[in-house]
């Protein structure tokens, strides 16, 4: 059973240091910041060990016992035979042992400060590649993880990697302590150090039962909080629905159960990393007891006890805060595997093109182009079309046909399984992905609205955009009178993902978005669905005379869309069925009223 206990903790902590090996290379630090720790630290343990002699050495000068103990000899009468011929009387000792307290204080306020501000600078970069990652990473690792873990890594993992780091420089001050009172006492008496050290064997044997249950903690804690986040989301994001389907009581006792099983994994952490304290200290008391219970039996001196029992007391703060970093190590493994694997390269990024592209000269054409997400079935199948430049191309089909999952190829939020999407000839991850996307402007049925103002989501398109470029962009969509009526314009708040404003209003805010990039490519998928057929014709038309010459692809289920496209596509189950002129098309599906909306049928 221990054997087991001792595999797992070791298990556990091997972990624990792997993964922080691991992320301090993929985060960076300085080369000097833990020697420098290091030093900082040892200092100030030597300052408190040399303090500790300098305070015996004044005790046994006002008790009268120098003499004594320099004839008793060893190495208690050697150091106090040096020290009072070199120091001399009490008043100097007292002002040594004042300079070793201040000499001290000032360096542990410098271990802390420069603790500090490395441990800041090592969270400030790990949650920066965190959120660089997901900016960067392949689209489809992100949908892989659920909203409210991606949250818990960025927000509070990405913390762990110092606060690790921390706990391992502590780990080597703690020992190199340890292992300087331990020297100190050896010098001493070598018996009172052989029962200090079985003993603290013993108490660190019995603390090393506590590692596994602190992992186990550590990934239900991960757990538990990420289910906590998860109801939180769904609580902001799904505000209307819950309270429109009277769901407030439900969603409110679900939040409660979560809430409390954090605050219990909350309390059983606290309850077992709180046994370090009172484990550690009834068992150096127990040391202590047989120590001086055995001094007269060992033949060892009073001043000699004295002195031991003296080390062993400020020893012990160092062997308690040792386990307690040792038990908070296992504690994080689980925290620190997770950022690993946010943090780790290997995820098979979209590679960028070299070459530039200023415009869409001749067509964009999709050969023989397959597609599936990851586990499942294939959404698209050997599809070719070609989108012609400077022309109106309709997209139609029915839903679920695998219209979407174009534009997100086109957007390169995803790559094709196989065949090939070409630009002008050229191979579409061939050219420079930002040259590529910046000729780009996408609106969709599925507003990407960020929490922010109006102008904060238009200014996604530019960033640069004054306000009159914004108010040209919302008279062409169709949505400036309604922007100017706010309480504050542009610079209304419009709340999670603007849920204060209609169906219809979030997507012409979309669409002045797409327009104020002032695009050379306009992609429209079901833009306009929220519309009515009226507001939607004025719309396009004006969009039409904005973007005069440049290339559209408008996908839709609407087959009146087809009259105003001078190219058209149908696809259906990810094949296409039928492309050429949009007179054309509409023969060939005129039987088809799945595809025409409830609103024209």
């Amino acid at each position: 059973m221990a054997t087991a206990v001792e595999t797992k903790l070791t298990g556990a902590l091997r972990g624990a240091m792997d993964n922080l090996s691991r992320l301090l290379d993929l985060v960076g630090k300085p080369a000097w910041t833990t020697p420098a720790l290091v030093s900082l630290g040892l200092l100030s343990s030597l300052a408190e060990a040399v303090g500790i002699t300098l305070i015996l050495v004044f005790l046994y000068t006002a008790m009268g016992e120098v003499e004594g103990a320099i004839a008793a000899g060893g190495l208690v009468g050697r150091v106090l035979q040096f020290l009072t011929g070199w120091i001399g009387g009490t008043s100097m000792l007292g002002l040594a042992i004042l300079v070793l307290i201040v000499a001290r204080a000032a360096l542990a306020l410098a271990y802390s400060l420069v603790s500090a501000n490395i441990s800041e600078g090592i969270s400030e970069r790990a949650r920066n590649m965190v959120h660089r990652q997901y900016l960067s990473a392949p689209y489809a690792f992100v949908q892989r993880h659920e909203q409210a873990q991606l949250m818990e890594v960025l927000g509070t993992e990405s913390w762990m990697v110092a606060q690790a780091y921390s706990a391992v420089t502590r780990l080597i001050i703690n020992g190199c302590s340890i292992l300087v009172f331990g020297i100190l006492l050896v010098g001493i008496s070598w018996k009172i150090t052989l029962v200090a050290l079985v003993g603290t064997l013993l108490i660190s044997a019995a603390l090393r039962r506590l590692s596994e249950p602190a992992r186990r903690l550590g990934m239900e804690s991960k757990l538990v909080h990420q289910d906590l986040g998860e109801h939180m989301l769904v609580t902001l994001h799904g505000l209307r629905a819950i309270r429109a389907y009277a769901q407030e009581d439900a969603h409110q006792q679900r939040f409660e159960a979560s809430s409390a099983k954090a605050r219990d994994t909350a309390m059983s952490l606290v309850r077992l990393s709180s046994w370090i304290g009172p484990a550690t200290d009834v068992g150096y008391f127990g040391i202590l007891c047989v120590i001086i219970a055995g001094a007269g039996w060992w033949g060892v001196e009073f001043v000699v006890t004295l002195a031991a029992v003296a080390l062993l007391y400020r020893l012990q703060p160092h062997a308690r805060e040792l386990e307690s970093r040792l038990l908070g190590l296992s504690q994080m493994q689980p925290q620190l595997q997770s950022l690993r694997v946010m943090l780790e390269p290997d995820k098979g990024y979209l590679l960028d093109g070299p070459r530039e592209i200023a415009e869409i000269g001749q067509e964009i054409v999709f050969d023989d182009v397959s597609f599936s997400y990851a586990g499942g079935q294939q959404v698209l199948d050997r599809l070719s079309f070609r989108i012609p430049a400077g022309k109106t191309t309709a997209l139609i089909g029915n839903s679920g046909a695998g219209k979407t999952t174009i534009v997100n190829l086109l957007l390169r939020l995803y790559e094709p399984v196989s065949g090939t999407i070409r630009v002008d000839g050229h191979k579409l991850d061939d050219l420079r992905r930002a040259a590529w996307l910046g000729l780009i402007g996408v609106a969709g049925q599925d507003v990407d609205l960020v929490e922010g103002t109006v102008a904060d989501n238009l200014r996604m398109a530019r960033h640069d955009a004054g306000e009159e470029e914004m108010r040209a962009a919302a008279q062409s969509a169709g949505v400036a009178e309604f922007v100017e009526g706010l309480p504050e314009g542009f610079d209304t708040w419009i709340g999670q993902e603007g849920m204060r404003f209609s169906g219809g209003q979030r997507q012409r805010i979309g669409l002045a978005r797409a327009l104020l990039r002032d695009p050379r490519f306009l992609i429209l998928d079901e833009a306009m669905s929220a519309l009515d057929q009226g507001l939607e014709d004025r719309i396009r038309h004006t969009i039409e005379n904005r973007l005069a010459g440049r290339t559209l692809l408008v996908i839709t289920h609407r087959l009146e869309t087809l009259r105003d496209a001078a190219h058209a596509v149908w696809i259906d189950n990810g094949r296409v069925k039928a492309e050429g002129h949009p007179h054309d098309i509409l023969r060939l599906v005129a039987g088809q009223s799945e595809i025409v909306s409830p609103l024209e049928t």
